[in-house]
């Protein structure tokens, strides 16, 4: 066992070729600290290597189930409500509304607020309808990703949009037209 950085620097000196001992210059040590700097270099690509793989954020999930597309029907609650109704959870009177998506055989899903849900969260008129959600279920939950939406009136469905009478222009949402800002139409179609 080499027992200081003298000895270790002895040894790895006579290991050397002899042109390389002990010349002018000192080419040994040289030698040395570039192999060493080439060694922490290399460790340090090493690290960051194994730390970039281990990272959450970096790593790719590699059996990720994809997300289901299904149709729901049923209509949009408020989540906190239901489930005071049905489990007696603690629901302050002044609450936020958290809308969800409660199909006809009872089973619950939060709906994820996007543009093409956008509605949902601001017409209250469509929280008095029988919908037809299509959509995407993300995996390893029960959120809801809303891709179209319909509604059921009197058995019939029917194709559910806005409309700006000025523009003839059709939206998804109940926000002012995008193109005059005047107000938009709920229209209710049978297919």
């Amino acid at each position: 066992m080499v027992a200081t950085d003298q000895t270790m620097t002895e040894v790895l000196e006579k290991s050397l070729p002899r042109p390389f001992r002990h010349s002018a210059g000192g080419v040994f040590q040289r030698l040395l600290a570039g192999a060493t700097a080439w060694c922490v270099a290399a460790l340090l690509v090493a690290l960051a290597a194994d730390e970039k793989a281990a990272s959450p954020r970096s790593a790719t999930p590699v059996s990720e189930p994809a997300a289901r597309q299904v149709e729901l029907r049923g209509q949009v609650v408020c989540l906190a409500e239901a489930m005071h109704e049905r489990h007696q959870t603690d629901l302050p009177t002044n609450h936020e509304h958290l809308f969800g998506f409660k199909t006809d055989d009872g089973t619950f899903y939060t709906l994820l607020h996007t543009k093409l849900s956008e509605a949902l969260f601001l017409d209250p008129r469509l929280r008095e309808k029988e919908l037809l959600l299509k959509g995407r279920v993300l995996p390893k939950s029960q959120i809801f990703d809303v891709t179209s939406m319909k509604s059921v009136r009197d058995g019939v469905v029917c194709e559910l949009y806005y409309y700006c009478e000025v523009c003839d222009i059709v939206a998804v949402s109940p926000v002012p037209c995008a193109c005059c800002q005047e107000a938009v139409t709920l229209v209710e179609k049978p297919k």
